[in-house]
């Protein structure tokens, strides 16, 4: 190794590095990439590719099909154990394959919620479903609502779409949290996290996030779950109306200032062609 190679350390972080910034739906072809640059499988191994795995497909909050046909997230607030998941619907304890992005099979492992929140839970999640059915495109988004004895629910919305041969991507994943413990009123906190990429001709990239706190008021179940699902719209259509300012705001302001409105001999430019072409004409 020569004094300016990196180190088998170093070329395993660089590849974390790359893999964890891999845009929506195209980690795989990320993957393929990097292990082609570090060209040494006794440094990339499998080993080492699994655990990054673990940790995009968390931060991503990947979706994938359960053994029944439904989806779960793979996320850390329903991680249980090394590659094993919980599916807060059924309390079952699933285990994933992080490179085949599947359930692979149940555990013996189960939850059981107190009744009191899992009824909050219950009734949240049904009304996340509808939201997310309503609000994105049909089979794109896939949402868990987390529960826990203490009266914590945590509310998970992921969502993907992927068109890798018109050149784009793009995911969305939404995070809250809130207590059912007391009645009362309460703070739901929490935020959005999305991301775009399009390369056709280009290499362009956009991130975004927001996080907030939105007032709810725990009543019964199903009108919590109601108040609950509408704060988190607001919260959304919010992010997506800012970014569409943005867009404006950056062709009135940033793409204006890049431009140059005069050539570099400050004078502008001729538009007819004759003109041009006598000048040619004229140097021959």
């Amino acid at each position: 190794m020569s004094d300016d190679e990196a180190t088998p350390q170093q070329k395993i972080n660089i590849a974390n590095y790359f893999i964890m910034l891999s845009p929506t739906g195209e980690c795989e072809e990320v993957l393929a990439d990097v292990s082609k640059l570090v060209g040494d499988k006794s440094i990339l191994t499998e080993s080492t590719i699994n655990n990054m795995l673990k940790d995009y497909n968390q931060e991503h909050m990947v979706a994938a099909k359960t053994p029944s046909g439904d989806k779960l997230l793979v996320t850390s607030h329903g991680k249980v154990g090394d590659d094993l998941f919980l599916d807060p619907n059924t309390g079952k304890v699933l285990r994933f394959d992080h490179r085949a992005l599947e359930f692979k099979e149940e555990t013996d492992q189960k939850q059981v919620l107190n009744a009191d929140i899992n009824a909050y839970r219950t009734a949240i999640a049904k009304s996340l479903k509808e939201y997310s059915g309503s609000q994105y495109k049909n089979g794109k988004c896939t949402s868990c609502v987390y529960g826990s004895d203490d009266g914590k629910i945590v509310v998970c919305l992921s969502a993907a779409n992927v068109s890798l041969n018109n050149f784009w991507s793009g995911g969305w994943r939404s995070t809250f949290t809130l207590s059912v413990k007391d009645k009362g009123k309460t703070e739901m906190s929490g935020g959005s996290k999305l991301n775009v990429h399009y390369f056709e001709d280009g290499n362009v990239q956009l991130h975004a996030a927001r996080d907030s706190v939105h007032p709810i008021d725990v009543t019964d179940p199903d009108t919590t779950a109601a108040a609950v699902s509408k704060a988190i719209g607001s919260i959304e259509s919010e992010l997506q109306a800012n970014l569409e300012e943005m867009y404006v705001d950056m062709h009135r302001t940033t793409f204006k200032s890049m431009r140059r409105f005069l050539p570099l001999n400050r004078q502008p430019m001729n538009w007819n062609t004759c003109a041009h072409s006598l000048a040619s004409e004229i140097k021959k």
